[in-house]
């Protein structure tokens, strides 16, 4: 028996994908993750196992820390709003970090003027474009004070620190213990992570 499918029905249109407002992007279909960068929804792909391992790692060392501290919470993959910058299309952007650590928990997502704390990006590349052009940008313009690339590859994390509206790469050494400025007494050995994989 075959069904009588309209592929309009079945392909989503660049019209569709058009996301100008807050409202525009609640009403994007629920099954998945979704980001949002000058004005266009971008539905992001499944990570792989090493990236959810990660994920799930870093997940459990920095609650518990932030339990033992009682200073925040950690969110894997929530949706943070990102200003847009001067003339760009629509007015509201969005991503989707592998994880984040704040002070505040937000009800549906981080809203414009109150990031987290710190976020946290796994690279799913080696050479990790995205992150280290169009994210630190977005994240730079949120406000976000600390930012962390996790290069599973190389077995590095990457601690990035805004300083004046950029961010500063501050530590690189893969032996030194991961320090949320935000989170006094809160700290994260990466060999943990490492470990963890193996």
């Amino acid at each position: 028996m075959q069904a009588n499918v309209n592929m309009k029905d079945m392909i989503a249109t660049s019209e569709d994908l058009l996301v100008r407002t807050e409202d525009d992007f609640w009403r994007l279909p629920g099954d998945g993750l979704w980001e949002v960068v000058a004005g266009r929804a971008i539905l992001l792909p499944p990570n792989e196992n090493e990236h959810s391992d990660i994920t799930a790692i870093l997940t459990v060392l920095l609650y518990n820390q932030m339990k033992l501290t009682g200073r925040g919470c950690v969110r894997p993959t929530p949706n943070v709003a990102i200003p847009g910058p001067p003339d760009s299309p629509g007015e509201f952007w969005s991503r989707v970090p592998d994880l984040v650590v704040s002070s505040h928990k937000p009800r549906r997502n981080y809203p414009v003027g109150q990031p987290p704390e710190l976020v946290i990006e796994i690279l799913s590349t080696r050479r990790g474009n995205v992150e280290r052009t169009e994210k630190i940008e977005d994240y730079a313009r949120a406000g976000i004070g600390e930012y962390w690339i996790v290069n599973p590859f190389d077995r590095i994390v990457e601690v990035y620190l805004l300083r004046d509206g950029d961010y500063q790469l501050t530590q690189r050494d893969p032996h030194d213990l991961l320090r949320p400025q935000a989170f006094p007494g809160v700290a994260v050995d990466p060999r943990d992570v490492w470990a963890a994989l193996d």
